[in-house]
């Protein structure tokens, strides 16, 4: 395969995983909407005391779209290491090769 095509390929790889990856900082900041069965689990909290909501709020607020809790995972050091892994694996993959020498 020439270079260039090489080039070509590991340009095209690399836009394929960052687009990837900007589209996780949408779902991270995602939002749902509130069914009967979230309220028979009792897994919808008071966003101020993080403590169940009751079965009647609940109800009153099942269709209503809010904002999904966060894990406390911060994700972005991982997307941060991902992309320097791949600047750094471009970098060494595109380098120009000198000619080999034959003795």
């Amino acid at each position: 395969m020439p270079s260039s095509a090489r080039r070509l390929a590991a340009l095209a790889a690399l836009i394929a995983v960052l687009a990837s990856l900007a589209t996780a900082g949408v779902a991270m900041a995602a939002s749902g909407t509130i069914t009967e069965a979230d309220c028979a689990q009792g897994t919808i909290k008071d966003q101020t005391s993080g403590q169940p909501i009751s079965r009647a709020r609940c109800e009153a607020l099942v269709g209503r779209n809010v904002q999904l809790a966060s894990t406390g995972f911060d994700l972005r050091p991982v997307l941060l290491g991902g992309v320097l892994c791949l600047f750094g694996a471009a970098a060494f993959g595109m380098r120009r090769r000198g000619a080999t020498r034959l003795t």
